[in-house]
């Protein structure tokens, strides 16, 4: 459902942004890395955008995490717990339904 999935968009946000304050990184700071306004960065934190796989791809590389440190929360540390990683297919499946949210 939409209202599903916007959670889902808010716990990325939220986890990205926990994981940018561990890194003890300011917003200001990690946009100019990832060549993208302060202003998309703070809208991506609060789950009020979706983050596009290219952005997703240039915060994982500015923030040194593994994709499974991005999405761990979406499933309740579930994946963690369990001892497996995010996968390529979780991802590319959490992109596909982002973008049905968007249109």
């Amino acid at each position: 459902s939409v209202q599903r999935m916007n959670e889902r968009i808010r716990l990325v946000g939220n986890r990205l942004k926990l994981l940018r304050i561990q890194k003890g990184l300011g917003q200001n700071q990690v946009s100019k890395m990832m060549g993208i306004s302060q202003a998309h960065l703070s809208n991506i934190e609060g789950g009020r955008s979706n983050i596009t796989l290219s952005n997703l791809l240039k915060l994982h590389d500015v923030l040194e995490v593994s994709m499974a440190d991005l999405f761990v929360d979406i499933d309740g540390d579930m994946k963690r717990q369990s001892g497996h990683d995010v996968d390529i297919e979780d991802v590319v499946k959490l992109f596909a339904l982002l973008k049905k949210v968007k249109e």
